[in-house]
């Protein structure tokens, strides 16, 4: 993926520059008044500032001012104020055109930021605050204003102004001004809002509150998406700075995220970004506020961002001002639905956020990593990944071959993959690294072919489902849903570990009893949990031992089994409608719904194993390294004994902490005493030993 574009906003641009020094000098002038006005008051009497030490403090402070407007470099005479710059804004602020004047706005903006231009200038204020702190004070900004407006003017009248615009005003309501602490407001101290010092210096604003987001100067795999008629006139209306709402709709905060940084690419902008994370409405309101407040300032666009998932709190509305300035400017907004999102006054334009298309998954891994061939459409029918996230999987697999310096291969974007899968660990569902391969799978070649057929169906997805047409724009056909019935120990679990396995993925291990609730709705909820995890980590998911949610449903005799029947329908759709693999497992498959089966890809029966898949399953299960005393005769345990393959595993195990524990070698007596163990946890009838290796009752076995 492409790095996102450079801002405008660099030290190093000459319009940087420019600006920076256009601002100093703005600040040297209102110094210099300042430095005027606080002479003429003060120091015909020093005792205003403290006799001795303090009047030479002052009458440095003085001295300073000068120097520092001397050490400026000039402008050139023919050098216009910056179109762009933050201060020619002020003139735009609501009631501006009336008194005060939009001067007195900027001087009041200029004089708050003062001490953030040079620790000199900071000191000149720190000698006339009452706490002797480096800021400037409302009634140094009374009396500064009121000895500019000369003794023709009604001090009263002045005073009054100046309270109004300092604590009703547009720069009060909008949060570029703030008077902090206790007491009067004229002994308060003024402060300036963060990303206004940042403003005037052409520097982007940093924070929680707010902060510059650019765009993505290409993103692949969001061609498609970027081409959309819709997209097209978004992108238009923020290339232009048309008032406008952009929302940004559906998805996670992640694709939200990578299609807002598209759309600020694709019109060459940039936007002030303000996470909503207060759940409370009137933190969020001020949060907004800010951020309008900062995108104005800047001229740029506004990008409010809600990261929660959940949608059923109250919307936010705006403020008295927030509609004013929301006027003029296009505002993002994104979020999980439309009820998270601010309710502004504007023209709307509404951008439904979905995953990747397989195809644009295809030439999102086509464009970043060309070298995989045609090992590339497997890879985008494994992974429905984003762009952010396939970025950082490149980055890893860059690291691994410097580290490693073999050839890339398709299981190491496997392995990165899930390395970089977020997981979120919930009740009810255990996450499964995959060891076994085909090796460990002893089936009969009718079981086999179609679990390897699933696979199949899996990695050529794209070309039957895209390149040839069969999706038809229906949802359904892109997931895959297979049902494993069968005996308990005859190897289900283990089968969807192979296929795991074969696909690069993890295996998700949903414990039904935990997701079962006997309150209305919260099954539905946990199950829609289970899928939302599901599709996150773009692993398998498997339900074992399903008869208990996807049961047969019943008359409804009361609201227990209507409400049992809304679960099992809410679980058909969102079977349905999921796009990973899904696996069933049971035991008796005559209890499931019968609506269950049509919606089942693929049903494979797994039958108790015979004698010659027995003797297999007992040689896999035992190591080279077992030491087998010579009178083991593992073909005679599988024809004597018709146990599951889960039990032989069992079984041998158990025979060998019995020889380890009378340190003999494992032998058959060990394997008989197992087996019949066996039998007594399954609650079958023991056919037996032979003859020739009955137990001994007087050996211990212990």
């Amino acid at each position: 993926m492409n790095e996102p574009a450079r801002h405008d906003l660099n030290p190093s641009t000459d319009a940087t520059a420019a600006l920076r020094l256009h601002t100093r000098h703005a600040l040297a002038d209102v110094a210099r008044r300042l430095a005027r006005s606080l002479a003429a008051r003060l120091m015909p009497s020093p005792a205003a500032v403290g006799a001795g030490q303090g009047a030479d403090d002052l009458a440095q402070a003085l001295r300073f001012v000068d120097d520092y407007e001397a050490s400026l470099p000039r402008l050139p005479v023919e050098a216009a104020w910056p179109e762009h710059h933050p201060l020619n804004r002020l003139s735009q602020l609501p009631s501006a055109g009336q008194p005060p004047s939009s001067r007195v706005l900027v001087d009041l903006v200029l004089l708050a930021c003062l001490p953030e231009a040079h620790e000199g200038l900071a000191t000149l204020c720190r000698l006339v605050h009452p706490a002797q702190q480096p800021w400037p004070t409302a009634a140094l900004a009374l009396h500064w204003l009121e000895h500019e407006a000369g003794a023709d003017v009604d001090a009263c009248t002045t005073r009054d102004a100046i309270e109004d615009l300092l604590c009703h005003g547009p720069l009060a309501r909008l949060g570029l001004l703030r008077l902090e602490g206790d007491g009067p407001w004229h002994g308060r101290t003024l402060r300036a809002a963060p990303f206004v010092w940042a403003a005037l210096t052409g520097r982007a604003p940093a924070g929680d509150d707010a902060r510059l987001a650019v765009g993505y100067s290409q993103v692949p795999g969001l061609e498609a998406w970027l081409a959309q008629a819709d997209v097209r006139q978004a992108v238009l209306a923020l290339q232009r700075g048309l008032p406008c709402q952009v929302l940004l709709v559906g998805g996670d905060a992640a694709m939200r995220h990578t299609r807002a940084r598209a759309l600020l690419g694709a019109a060459h902008t940039s936007a002030v970004l303000a996470p909503l994370d207060e759940a409370d409405t009137a933190q969020r309101e001020n949060r907004i506020a800010q951020a309008l407040a900062a995108a104005w300032l800047y001229q740029s666009c506004l990008w409010l961002e809600d990261r929660h998932s959940e949608t059923a709190d109250t919307p936010t509305t705006t403020g008295d001002d927030q509609p004013t300035l929301a006027q003029a400017l296009p505002i993002i907004t994104s979020a999980a639905s439309e009820r998270r999102c601010p309710v502004l006054d504007l023209p709307q334009i509404r951008l439904s956020v979905q995953p990747l298309a397989a195809v644009a998954r295809r030439a999102l891994w086509q464009a970043l990593l060309p070298q995989l061939g045609d090992q590339v459409p497997q890879l985008a029918a494994r992974y429905p990944i984003e762009p952010d996230d396939a970025r950082d999987v490149v980055r890893d697999l860059s690291l691994r071959q410097r580290l490693q310096g073999h050839p890339l291969a398709l299981d190491d974007v496997g392995a990165c993959v899930r390395a970089r899968t977020a997981w979120h660990a919930r009740p009810g569902i255990s996450r499964v690294l995959p060891q076994a391969d085909w090796s460990a799978l002893l089936l009969p070649p009718a079981a086999i072919e179609p679990l390897q057929a699933a696979v199949r169906r899996v990695t050529q997805q794209i070309t039957v489902l895209d390149d040839w047409g069969f999706a038809q724009g229906r949802t359904g056909r892109r997931g895959v849903r297979m049902l494993f019935y069968g005996p308990p120990g005859t190897g289900k679990t283990l089968a969807a570990e192979v296929m795991a396995r074969a696909l690069g993925v993890d295996l998700l291990v949903v414990d039904l009893s935990a997701l079962v609730s006997k309150y209305i709705g919260e099954t539905e909820k946990n199950l829609a949990a289970v899928f939302d995890v599901a599709e996150r980590s773009r692993a398998l998911l498997l339900f074992d031992e399903a008869d208990a949610l996807f049961g047969k449903r019943t008359d409804a005799q009361d609201a227990h089994d209507r409400y049992a029947n809304m679960e099992t329908a809410y679980l058909l759709q969102r079977l349905e409608r999921y796009e990973g693999v899904a696996v069933l497992t049971t035991n008796l498959r005559g209890q499931l719904d019968k609506a269950f089966t049509r919606r089942f890809e693929t049903i494979v029966e797994f039958a108790e194993p015979d004698a010659v898949v027995r003797e297999a399953l007992w040689r896999l299960h035992l190591p080279a390294a077992a030491p087998l005393a010579p009178d083991v005769n593992l073909r005679e345990l599988a024809e004597w004994y018709a146990i599951a393959g889960a039990q032989i595993k069992n079984a041998a195990l158990a025979a060998a902490f019995l020889a380890a524990s009378a340190q003999e070698r494992i032998a058959q007596r060990h394997f008989l005493w197992a087996i019949e163990r066996e039998f007594d946890k399954a609650g079958r009838a023991h056919p037996g030993f032979p003859s020739q290796h009955a137990p001994d009752p007087d050996r211990s076995t212990a």
